[in-house]
């Protein structure tokens, strides 16, 4: 099986990562892959590093009709048995040809990029709700949980020194990482810090509203105790140097955030939003916090901080819903099924189903 990425990589996204992470995991594996993107030369290094042939290609451009010639022609010249595409600005650009287009969906869904799609990948079952609502049938849409960060096995992990981050070595760290848009709410986790005398706060991401929450912290008598880490494609070391995780979104239709923290075995307390307030069972593998209530947050905050065996109670539990739901080679093992099924001729699927 051949299979062509084509994306735009953006300065930062969780599509692109996972884009990056998807391509790695399948070339070990030995799958026959071409990376069709621009816009990221650090990222499309990485992915020459590890192995992968990368053409640099910039989507969508400035003329569309450009840059869908150019992409129809190293399609050709590639011949692809599969197309994913990452972004809807880029779907809409694969024209029809003797491949299968699958299209990854984002948080809102347009139709009019999908008019060439097969098929398409849902990393939630709210995305894949949103297609069938604008009329696709659910046969054609693949759901799986977007892929960890641990999934690309770094083989030199970086470790965190406090000091690096003018963090006191004694002080306790709440950690948090997200794209800061207002709809992160990092400003209800900042006043819920804030209520907390020594804590500090580490802040991973990067997004149009850094500066909002920057001055909120300033506001607040914070920015002593806040650090605005930009964006970090490798969480692990951040959970590994903080008490705990904290995701405060009052709008968060996936949990990857809250698999990456399990991942590192780390307590979370997340804001009872749509994503993680279906994967989360309150006291159990996580602590849930009503919406945009900065009180309920500091207290729980406190809570495990002061209790180390609850703190580790649900940092062990999140780990082992990990385990069996999330590791990276299960969810590798679920892309390989669904793109081996549709790379097959209608003949090979009917006889692979048991038909005649």
């Amino acid at each position: 099986m051949k299979i062509a990425h084509v994306t735009a990589f953006a300065p930062y996204g969780g599509a692109d990562i996972q884009c990056e992470m998807l391509a790695t995991c399948l070339h070990r594996q030995g799958v026959a892959q071409r990376v069709m993107a621009g816009g990221n030369p650090e990222r499309s290094q990485r992915l020459r590093q590890a192995g992968l042939d990368v053409v640099d290609l910039e989507l969508p451009g400035r003329l569309a009709f450009l840059a869908r010639k150019r992409l129809d022609g190293e399609l050709k010249r590639f011949t692809p048995d599969l197309v994913l595409s990452w972004r809807p600005e880029v779907s809409v650009l694969v024209e029809r040809g003797g491949y299968k287009h699958i299209g990854r969906l984002p948080a809102t869904f347009n139709s009019k990029a999908y008019m060439t799609c097969d098929a398409l990948l849902a990393p939630s079952k709210q995305r894949a709700d949103a297609a069938v609502a604008a009329g696709w049938s659910m046969d054609k849409i693949h759901t799986v949980p977007d892929l960890p960060s641990i999934a690309l096995a770094r083989p030199n992990p970086v470790e965190i020194e406090r000091r690096t981050l003018f963090t006191p070595a004694t002080a306790r760290i709440v950690f948090s990482a997200g794209r800061l848009e207002k709809s992160k709410s990092f400003d209800t986790l900042i006043d819920a810090v804030a209520r907390l005398s020594s804590v500090y706060l580490w802040i991973a991401g990067d997004g149009p509203d850094r500066a909002f929450f920057e001055a909120h912290a300033y506001a607040k008598g914070m920015k002593p105790r806040v650090r605005f880490l930009g964006w970090v494609d490798d969480l692990q070391p951040y959970f590994r140097a903080s008490d705990l995780f904290v995701y405060p979104a009052k709008q968060e239709d996936l949990s990857d955030i809250v698999v990456e923290a399990w991942s590192a075995g780390a307590p979370v307390i997340a804001a009872d939003s749509l994503g993680p307030g279906l994967l989360i069972r309150h006291q159990e593998n996580g602590v849930l916090v009503p919406v945009g209530d900065p009180v309920a947050m500091s207290d729980a905050i406190a809570w495990l901080l002061a209790d180390q065996n609850a703190a580790e109670r649900i940092g062990a539990a999140g780990k082992k819903s990990f385990d069996e739901e999330y590791e990276p080679s299960r969810l590798i093992d679920r892309y390989l099924k669904i793109f081996s099924g549709l790379g097959r001729t209608d003949d090979e699927s009917v006889a692979a189903a048991g038909g005649t």
